[in-house]
């Protein structure tokens, strides 16, 4: 019987830096062919902004249009924002939520020019997220600087416990792995994604770290490959109740005390 995948971290759009991207058609092709049911969509992160806040609309609409033509394939979508729209921002992080019922937000604070531990640009978003019991896709990187290191990542989680947060791959060195460890340990609202790797013993020593429950399948696509990550975690010496947790049974839960 083929096991159910659901892949927290998928893009669609182009990035301006590097022109790389896939359209929904697209990416519904890289899933079947990685035997991946699922996928909960968000926008590439650095997507064109010439237009400002226009743009952003456009990229949120074609997560929700996704998500609205194809329910069986995309369970539920995030949204983006761009902080330095300031107040327009927070305008359509309440339209992502309320009016095209995506799940969350997914945030690339490198990409989107601001840092995760300045509470002048992160409250007004994330008390709005903290309200709703909202999702929070949030890329880390391995940079201390980067404004989305793990120490980032604990200011904000630290404080609104109530954001459920997929940590994208969080292991890109290993003192970022072991700063998000402790993190995912510390705050049952976070999740490891497994995103942008293909080693499963990086799956069998996360799951040793935090526990089956805690940890999620993601890839990362286009900028990495879908089924790669599949296959580390079906190589993984882990028992298969702890792969489908991974594979799909705790995002299916997180999904559950959503709605």
């Amino acid at each position: 019987m083929t096991r159910r995948v659901i892949d927290v971290h998928a893009h669609v759009g182009k990035t301006v830096a590097n022109n790389i991207g896939q359209t929904v058609d697209e990416l519904i092709g890289r899933m079947d062919a990685a035997a991946v049911s699922e996928a909960l969509l968000s926008p590439a992160a650095a997507d064109r902004q010439v237009e400002g806040i226009v743009d952003t609309r456009r990229m949120n609409d074609v997560v929700a249009a996704a998500v609205r033509d194809h329910p069986d394939r995309f369970p539920t979508g995030f949204g983006l924002v761009e902080p330095r729209h300031e107040e327009h921002a927070v305008t359509e992080l309440i339209r992502i939520l309320d009016e095209l019922g995506l799940a969350g937000i997914a945030v690339h604070p490198t990409l989107e020019g601001y840092y995760l531990d300045t509470p002048l640009r992160v409250d007004p978003l994330w008390e709005i997220l903290d309200d709703r019991r909202a999702i929070c896709l949030m890329h880390s990187s391995p940079d201390p600087g980067s404004g989305e290191s793990a120490a980032a990542v604990r200011t904000v989680v630290s404080r609104f416990p109530n954001v459920t947060t997929f940590l994208g791959h969080a292991f890109l060195s290993s003192q970022q792995k072991a700063e998000a460890i402790e993190i995912v340990r510390e705050f049952p609202h976070v999740y490891f994604d497994i995103a942008y790797q293909s080693d499963p013993a990086l799956t069998e020593e996360l799951v040793a770290a935090v526990g089956s429950d805690r940890v999620v399948f993601g890839s990362d696509t286009p900028f990495y490959d879908l089924g790669d990550v599949h296959r580390s975690v079906l190589a993984a010496d882990i028992p298969e109740t702890a792969k489908d947790d991974v594979l799909f049974a705790n995002v299916q839960r997180v999904l559950d005390a959503h709605r």
